[in-house]
């Protein structure tokens, strides 16, 4: 199942209602918390660098921007609840430390008075290949056809190096029609988070991470046992060093733009999923082919597999793309060290990453773990490819690549 990463939007608790207005208490104070969820919140510890996010807000106040029946008509419109023209309307909410942690915004603002009005809530977290702040199009407009209002959210995206750790993109699913805290008892449990408006943020791109290892496997005659080394492996008799040379992924797309729409549900205090156009990422520009650096290996166990293409965030595409299929390529050369002699070998391999490797796409909020297992004793190369929902461990099937003989 997937797991998400929950930020909430929460306020102090409402007084009594007044017959007239006390200036000394204006009301609901809107506070922003840390929603942690089970086990911990993932995309918060796994990235230090995640302690603020820009939010937008819409306001329909009664009176001014809703009908007789406190509905939304396209004359009446809309106000922008957060910041001004010079921010975009735009504030940042920051992380603050502390028991428990808030989040709080630029200054403090306060829920409407209206049981009427109400506010809509856009969240999102963004960063470039460079590490800076990266933020998509984000639009509130009447919708004629649908007599509703509707958002919708453009993102441009550019891949960076490979392995490059610092693209990452999430947006929050939008939270409608909130004018007080609300018991979020769909998230209770997973955000810990008793009252507030839940804004639960999805990762917008894919991840892949390549790995390879040194492996014994069981042949007839048996394996020697292969141990590690200092960038070797060896069996007691040879020595072998294992280096993955002229690495590609080629027909790939680097760029592209994620388009979305979410539609009123003209439902109270109600958190909705955006709705993708299309497929949702659209490559654009040329195929591409991504060189990471050499590797070598000297690992023999998966678990202590060493990076031939660390985590990196790339676009969400099809890999099987008709007459432009996605592929692996690279040569694995293999110097054999005995006590007298030394000799070494260059073999090629070449897959297709839509078929060869089990999986036909990659899927945004996915992650796919690949290893390349290595058998330095025998003539083959085995591949793993592993596919781990919301970055969660997943399992693996293994793909045999033959030498060339």
């Amino acid at each position: 199942m997937k797991k998400y990463l929950f930020i909430a939007v929460a306020a102090l608790a409402a007084s009594a209602a007044c017959t007239q207005v006390n200036v000394e208490t204006p009301g609901s104070l809107i506070q922003f918390q840390a929603a942690n969820y089970v086990p911990q919140t993932k995309a918060i510890a796994a990235d230090p660098t995640f302690t603020a996010f820009p939010c937008k807000a819409y306001m329909h106040a009664e009176g001014i921007n809703l009908n007789d029946s406190y509905q939304p008509t396209q004359a009446l419109g809309f106000q922008n609840f957060f910041g001004n023209e010079a921010s975009g309307y735009t504030e940042t909410i920051t992380y603050h430390a502390g028991t428990p942690v808030t989040w709080t915004p630029s200054h403090d603002y306060y829920w409407p008075k209206s049981t009427h009005s109400y506010i809509n809530f856009v969240g999102w977290y963004g960063k470039d290949s460079a590490g800076a702040a990266s933020n998509p199009t984000v639009t509130y407009a009447w919708d004629s056809t649908a007599s509703k209002y509707k958002a919708t959210l453009s993102w441009a995206f550019t891949q960076g190096a490979l392995g490059n750790v610092a693209s990452d993109y999430l947006y929050a699913d939008m939270a409608w029609r909130f004018n007080e805290n609300v018991d979020p008892a769909t998230y209770t449990s997973v955000s810990r988070v008793d009252k507030g408006v839940p804004m639960l943020f999805h990762h917008a791109l894919a991840k892949i991470n390549i790995k390879a290892y040194a492996v014994e496997e069981s042949a007839t005659p048996a394996n020697p046992a292969i141990s590690a080394g200092s960038g070797t492996v060896s069996d007691g008799l040879a020595t072998w060093t294992i280096t993955l040379e002229d690495v590609q992924l080629t027909n790939v797309y680097t760029a592209g733009t994620l388009e979305m729409t979410n539609t009123d549900p003209a439902t109270a205090s109600t958190p909705q999923a955006w709705t993708k156009t299309g497929t949702g990422w659209t490559g654009t520009g040329s195929l591409s082919a991504l060189t990471p650096s050499t590797c070598t290996v000297d690992k023999v166990t998966q678990g202590t597999a060493v990076d031939l293409i660390a985590e990196t965030c790339v676009l969400p595409q099809d890999l099987a793309k008709s007459g432009s299929v996605s592929h692996l390529t690279g040569k694995v050369r293999i110097v054999t060290t005995y006590t007298n002699a030394t000799n070494s070998e260059l073999i090629p391999f070449d897959l297709l990453l839509g078929t060869d490797l089990g999986t036909a796409t990659w899927e945004q909020n996915y992650k796919y773990t690949y290893y390349l297992k290595i058998n330095p004793a025998q003539k083959k190369i085995y591949f793993d490819p592993a596919i781990e929902s919301d970055y969660q461990d997943g399992t693996t099937t293994e793909q045999v690549i033959p030498d060339n003989d």
